[in-house]
């Protein structure tokens, strides 16, 4: 099954950035995180224990990580805070989840119910050096620096919750109780299931949530 590789492998890349910002600040990292690290590196670290047997695409026309001999296909997405980039600042909120998440959740989705559950996954990783999950995935609905939490958003992240007597994006928090527990997560219409489990601990650099 795809997670027990990808488990692991993300596990050894906790390690690599706890140990290399131990002594650095959280703007160290905060900058590392915006302005030294993109997608591409995230990629060729999961896919690296594949070795040959893999095929990267970093241009998105096709799947990031494929692995045919195992008939593996992984789609990766790094986060980073859309408000240090100019670019995505100016761009509708619905653009940015699209882009951020949607997409390739429809796509593992598709995969899944067509019958690869086990050897499709959609990896997001992201540097814990923003107070909030909601500063790097847009989770509410309407306009304002605080909105009102989407909640069919935030179902599709079951190791994030929010305050009792808050429904503002800024109360929504990760359970780190939660981490390395596999969760389900319905697909509407379908018997079939997305399993997700969330990766991180509250003093590690790196987080990921897995989607399989």
């Amino acid at each position: 099954m795809i997670d027990k590789y990808l488990i692991s492998t993300c596990l050894f890349i906790i390690d690599e950035f706890n140990e290399r910002f131990e002594s650095k600040t959280l703007d160290e990292l905060k900058l590392f995180a915006d302005i030294n690290f993109c997608e591409a590196d995230l990629v060729v670290r999961l896919g690296y224990p594949f070795r040959q047997m893999a095929s990267f695409n970093m241009q998105g026309t096709a799947r990031d990580i494929v692995v045919p001999k195992k008939d593996f296909i992984i789609e990766v997405k790094y986060l980073r805070n859309f408000l240090s980039n100019s670019n995505i600042k100016k761009r509708a909120n619905k653009i940015v989840w699209e882009e951020a998440f949607q997409k390739d959740y429809d796509w593992l989705i598709n995969e899944i119910i067509s019958g690869h559950k086990g050897k499709r996954a959609f990896v997001i990783g992201w540097f814990n050096a923003v107070e909030r999950f909601s500063q790097l995935m847009q989770l509410g609905e309407g306009q304002g620096q605080y909105p009102k939490i989407n909640q069919e958003r935030l179902r599709l992240f079951p190791f994030l919750t929010h305050k009792a007597d808050s429904d503002r994006t800024k109360d929504i928090f990760y359970k780190y109780e939660q981490a390395f527990i596999e969760k389900p997560i319905s697909i509407r219409g379908y018997q079939e299931e997305v399993t997700c489990i969330f990766l991180g601990k509250p003093d590690d650099k790196f987080h990921f949530a897995l989607y399989y």
